[in-house]
């Protein structure tokens, strides 16, 4: 390869803003030399720098330089302006890591580099953090609706690419703080804007989170429940309550849904919507689920054991746990060591995951299936899962979310809604079960459009398991109050 001249890499490394894979070639082609010529001791010496300034894979600035460039504009910033500084984390990158290696992940680190140039003006800051993160530094007030729609643009153009015919989309959570509106520290800038975007990363959405004084204080309650979480695994404070799926011809219980509990001695009870998106952030949403396998599966054999019939008991999977490329494995391993009478073990697993990664979702519905579970989709309908990613998996349950079903009885359009969902299901030879059924009304409406089960407060709470037991023994009796027939008998799909 022939050599740029000296003129034209000393410009390329004074300004980085040339293509990174170049300025590597450059260095790698250069450092080696022997017996150098002044100019190329220089050469070498501006090789060196250019390391010190930028980031290699991207040729953006690096965490040292952005500060002191963030520094300089926040003291040469007009009188009366505000800056905004964007933090982007780029967090499914350690996922591309482990499906593409090395090569996958820093070819999506350097298309975000690209769009984020392509999308901003010369005066704005560019730069890469920690391998996944990237800081942006713009004019822009935090009360000015222009000024805030400009930041979210910058995030949404970040837009899907394909790698070996796969769509991978860069997933994100981004936060802004301003100067000086929020603090009139630089460094307190960085790092308020650090805490917005993992506060954004703890609600899940694309949505630029603004910083607010609030937000050290709702972080340091998260670290303080995910150590109090793992005390609380080992220390025997969660447990499990069961909820049961009841047949909507026959009012016979086809199953029950697992459903994790967490008590702490001081906080009291802490609701899974507050600790279980802290498990998913660490190692502990495969301990929570672990336990919720085998707390389940020893409850199936001690219902056997009273000769109270289950057909199925189902467990919830978080997409984290999907993830894992240890999940079937663990819970074959799991399976096989805890006896389950004749219940069958059925895995729910939120839409979202077949629609973000349909060839992950595809191969541990398959490898799940190899071992005997069954497998629902939960949630369906809150998503955007198509007909065609369905339609050629071995599942056996569909689960219509909760917001389908509250006050049906008063809405025609939602009845129409979930009557088309029941005609797909049955399409696809799926066993459909309505979630939230607290009303009689509701419960009308799901019998008369054909829905197979219900799952909701009209019928049982969610109760630990002494008290499941005792409504299995009282529910042949009770079950007359709903309208079901005695002698109407109806197995599960």
């Amino acid at each position: 390869m022939q050599s740029r001249t000296h003129t034209e890499t000393t410009e390329l490394l004074a300004h980085g803003s040339g293509d990174p894979g170049d300025v590597l070639s450059e260095l790698q082609e250069r450092i080696g030399l022997t017996g150098q010529t002044d100019g190329e001791q220089k050469l070498e010496r501006q090789i060196l720098s250019y390391c010190q300034r930028y980031d290699i894979q991207t040729g953006l600035l690096n965490y040292q330089a952005i500060q002191d460039a963030l520094a300089g504009m926040l003291r040469n910033r007009a009188e009366g302006s505000e800056v905004a500084l964007i933090w982007i984390d780029l967090v499914n990158l350690r996922r591309e890591f482990s499906l593409w290696g090395w090569n996958g992940a820093e070819a999506m680190a350097r298309r975000v580099a690209g769009t984020l140039r392509s999308v901003v003006d010369a005066n704005t800051l560019l730069g890469r953090v920690g391998g996944r993160s990237f800081l942006i530094a713009m004019e822009a007030s935090k009360h000015d609706k222009v000024g805030r729609r400009k930041i979210q643009a910058v995030v949404d153009a970040l837009s899907p690419a394909r790698n070996r015919n796969t769509e991978t989309r860069p997933e994100v959570a981004a936060g802004v703080a301003f100067y000086p509106t929020d603090t009139e520290s630089p460094e307190d800038l960085v790092r308020f804007a650090s805490l917005a975007a993992m506060r954004s990363g703890h609600v899940k959405t694309q949505t630029v989170t603004a910083f607010h004084a609030g937000m050290s204080s709702l972080i340091l309650r998260d670290h303080a429940l995910e150590v109090e979480m793992r005390k609380g695994l080992d220390q025997g404070q969660f447990s499990l309550a069961y909820q049961p799926k009841i047949d909507l011809e026959t009012g016979r219980v086809l199953g029950a849904e697992a459903l994790i509990r967490w008590k702490h001695p001081e906080l009291g009870v802490v609701t899974p919507g507050e600790f279980i998106p802290i498990a998913e952030r660490s190692d502990l949403i495969h301990r929570i689920f672990d336990f919720a396998l085998r707390t389940s599966l020893d409850q199936m054999q001690r219902l056997h054991n009273m000769g109270l019939r289950l057909p199925v008991m189902a467990v919830n999977a978080s997409t984290a746990n999907v993830r894992s490329e240890d999940f079937a494995r663990s819970v074959r391993t799991i399976v096989g060591e805890v006896p389950r009478g004749s219940t069958e073990l059925e895995l729910e697993m939120t839409e979202s995951l077949a629609f973000e990664d349909e060839e992950l979702f595809t191969t541990r519905v398959r490898e799940l299936k190899n071992i005997g579970v069954r497998i629902a989709i939960d949630d369906f309908g809150t998503r955007y899962t198509g007909f065609n990613v369905l339609k050629h998996l071995p599942l056996d349950t569909m689960k219509i979310d909760q917001c389908f079903i509250r006050g049906i009885d008063r809405s025609p359009g939602m009845r129409s809604l979930c009557q088309t969902i029941v005609a797909m299901a049955r399409q696809l030879r799926l066993h459909t079960v309505a979630e939230g059924i607290e009303e009689a009304g509701e419960l009308e409406v799901m019998r008369e459009i054909g829905c197979d089960a219900g799952q909701g407060y009209l019928f049982q709470r969610p109760v630990p398991a002494e008290e499941f037991a005792q409504f299995l023994r009282d529910w042949p009796e009770r079950r007359h109050g709903f309208g079901f027939a005695e002698t109407q008998l109806r197995h599960i799909a």
